[in-house]
């Protein structure tokens, strides 16, 4: 960035030569001293502009507190619960003089005490539990994503919106504030303060998470607080002009569709000041988003969202490219459009967790142990899911022995979909199992342990995963199958194959012992392939545990044998 042209825009802005009109402005013009229209050329140019942009926002939400002798955040640490690889506490804190923020922190393990790690502001939908919502207690298990990121390794807070959660009781009435909006805004920037503050936090690397409520309130939020670097929403806007949220009677009841955005515990002035007209609004959700530039910004928006229309996404999105393309920040921006309603869908989510990563130069280790986030194959294969879906009957869910094998030309069939992906284990499983059900198949054959085994995750954590997975398929009335875990090769070289073929013995007496509780069709190849003791090695290629076109044959009879008797 030029250095002359920011020296240049302090002189300006320090003249006072910054002013609104509350009329909708093309993105790419601001208004001059003169209050004419003018084009934006210049990266000091488009910083008058974005000084309007915020202006016009505080002419809808009120103005934003000035952070000047405020006292200390004085943390209240109520109690904790272990995760995996993090503690996460709930605190409360003090955002200004009486006003108190109750919220979850999720603080990751670390080996080294020295060592700093990225953060994220995680913000929620609109459900009454609050920040529960975000830690996948709540209606919809993918809006966990609080916790996944602490699962990941950042330190994340995600605090209570006022009414909601811990603060079901708050008194927008008797606030200080405008409106609940520029309200959660200041404790926004409060959560960042309370980040920055932290010793093992990166201060440099913080951003921003949210859907539906949590996604329009990231985008106000990383607008105001230039500290954010990443800002990530899901299902969190579209343009004024295109917004409706499928109540017609609510809409003539109240005399405008942006009714749902004038209520007291968001922005009344919409309807106060502006008549729930959005041709009447100082400022559009594009330039809200551009104000980011060139901080990184990442859009989820379905393509069946009901209430933030896709088509006002993408007109907004045009937009907001140029000012990133202005600015020589083009890579920032990104937006994907999954095949979904209202929802943070799992390859969305995954694919916005690597944009954070990237955005922030951070690399996933897990602290001890092993977790189906260390698997750089996990995120390739979620994403390559993502672009492939659509109702097939049979789907195969496992690890590479399932992945490795091209089902559609074993089975003779179309209606089949390899959901393996090779190294996972079954917590991975469990984590994308909402992929399962975007397929809305008839049955489901799983397979999967020996990478638990090979990862030292004990047998009845195993155990409890296949549980989980079966009475999860069971709940969308998929057909769940079980696979016992074949034996390795007396020449597998990772493993002393004895020693690790008497270990997948005792697994499968517990499988089998599952299966006949859970009244479940169980496979079991290594009757067939081995000799009781090891794989044969004319079932084995060389590495001496993955499948020949042999085995996969005898899998497919087995196959074929419960899907006769379930008539698929």
């Amino acid at each position: 960035m030029n250095i002359k042209r920011l020296l240049f825009l302090a002189i300006l802005i320090s003249w006072g030569s910054v002013l609104w009109s509350q009329e909708n402005g093309n993105l790419l013009t601001y208004k001059d001293a003169s209050g004419n229209e003018r084009p934006v050329r210049t990266i000091a140019e488009w910083q008058l502009k974005r000084a309007q942009i915020l202006k016009g926002m505080e002419l809808i939400m009120g103005d934003l507190p000035a952070r000047d002798n405020l006292p200390p955040l004085e943390i209240r640490y109520l109690d904790s619960v272990a995760g995996i690889g993090y503690t996460r506490f709930t605190i409360s804190f003090t955002a200004a003089k009486d006003e108190p923020v109750t919220a979850f922190l999720y603080v990751p393990h670390r080996k080294n005490m020295q060592e700093k790690r990225p953060a994220m502001l995680a913000l929620h939908e609109t459900d009454p539990i609050g920040k529960r919502s975000v830690d996948a207690q709540g209606r919809n298990i993918n809006l966990g994503y609080a916790k996944e990121l602490a699962e990941r390794g950042y330190v994340v807070i995600a605090p209570d919106y006022p009414g909601f959660g811990d603060a079901k009781d708050y008194d927008f009435r008797t606030d200080r504030y405008e409106s609940g909006t520029m309200k959660a805004i200041f404790n926004n920037i409060r959560c960042v303060d309370l980040l920055q503050e932290r010793a093992d936090v990166d201060s440099d690397k913080i951003g921003v998470i949210g859907h539906s409520l949590g996604g329009h309130n990231a985008i106000f939020t990383g607008a105001f607080d230039e500290r954010l670097k990443v800002v990530v929403s899901s299902c969190g806007w579209t343009l004024f002009h295109d917004y409706f949220n499928g109540d017609s009677a609510a809409m003539r009841k109240y005399g405008g569709k942006l009714w749902a955005w004038a209520q007291e515990r968001y922005m009344p002035r919409i309807k106060e000041k502006y008549d729930l007209d959005p041709d009447k609004l100082p400022v559009e959700f594009d330039e809200i988003i551009a104000a980011i530039a060139p901080r990184a910004f990442f859009s989820s928006s379905p393509v069946n969202d009901a209430n933030f229309n896709n088509s006002g996404v993408k007109k907004g999105m045009d937009s907001i490219a140029k000012i990133y393309e202005l600015l020589e920040a083009s890579q920032n921006l990104k937006a994907v459009y999954p095949d979904s309603k209202h929802d943070f869908p799992f390859g969305a989510r995954w694919q916005a967790y690597r944009f954070i990563d990237s955005v922030l130069n951070y690399h996933f280790r897990p602290i001890y142990g092993y977790s189906f986030l260390s698997n750089y194959k996990y995120l390739e294969r979620m994403e390559f899911f993502s672009l492939n879906r659509g109702q097939k009957d049979i789907v195969f869910l496992g690890n590479s022995l399932t992945e490795r094998g091209d089902w559609e030309k074993i089975t003779g069939r179309t209606d089949v979909s390899n959901r393996g992906i090779g190294s996972d284990i079954t917590e991975g499983f469990i984590n994308r199992i909402q992929d399962v059900f975007y397929l809305k198949p008839r049955i489901c054959f799983i397979e999967g342990g020996v990478n638990d085994l090979g990862r030292q995750i004990a047998q009845d954590t195993i155990i409890r995963n296949l549980g989980i997975i079966i009475d999860t398929l069971r709940s969308e009335g998929i057909i769940p199958v079980l696979n016992m875990v074949t034996y390795l090769t007396d020449y597998y070289k990772w493993h002393q194959p004895a020693e690790f073929n008497q270990r997948i013995k005792e697994l499968n007496k517990a499988i089998k012992a599952l299966a006949k509780k859970k009244k479940v069709r169980l496979i079991n190849l290594n009757p067939m392939i081995s000799d009781g003791k090891f794989l044969l090695e004319k079932y084995a290629i060389a590495d001496g545990i993955h499948y020949t076109d042999a085995t996969y044959q005898l899998w497919r009879d087995e196959i074929f044998k419960i899907l006769v008797k379930n008539r698929l």
